[in-house]
């Protein structure tokens, strides 16, 4: 188990343990993810054709488009979004799924920042602990 320092943007109601999805690749989520089932389909990423589903999904920064937000928002309806995001860098653009799904449909996606040597430190971990309160995140192999 590794306990890392982090920053919660949008914190967990509860303590969640969830499995991990690591890239080191950044990804736009229109165009790179499909919506309707979770999985990543652009073919230059490294997560290619893996479901972020139900998983803590990690990946550097988002790249790309201003529809990432409203990607997240659909996922987020249809059940297929991420159990949470890990980044380096939270792109404002990507926050804005997890804001309005927060705020219109009562969803929680919680959006987590760390380090960039915490972040790599993610690399090869299996599964997270996120908690409601305080600035830890733990991951285990």
């Amino acid at each position: 188990m590794v306990e890392l320092s982090c920053t919660y943007v949008i914190a967990p109601r509860e303590p969640m343990r969830v499995e991990l999805l690591f890239s080191h690749d950044p990804i736009s989520f229109f165009g790179g993810v499909n919506a309707a089932d979770g999985r990543v389909q652009d073919y230059r990423h490294g997560n290619y054709q893996h479901s972020m589903t139900d998983k803590a999904f990690a990946f550097p920064f988002g790249k790309g488009s201003s529809g990432a937000g409203l990607v997240l928002m659909e996922m987020a309806r249809l059940k297929t979004a991420p159990a949470a995001i890990i980044n380096i860098r939270t792109d404002p653009v990507i926050l804005t799924g997890p804001l309005i799904s927060k705020h219109f449909h009562d969803q929680l996606l919680p959006v987590i920042n760390l380090t960039e040597a915490d972040y790599a430190r993610l690399e090869g971990k299996k599964t997270i602990e996120l908690f409601p309160t305080g600035n830890t995140l733990r991951a285990f192999s």
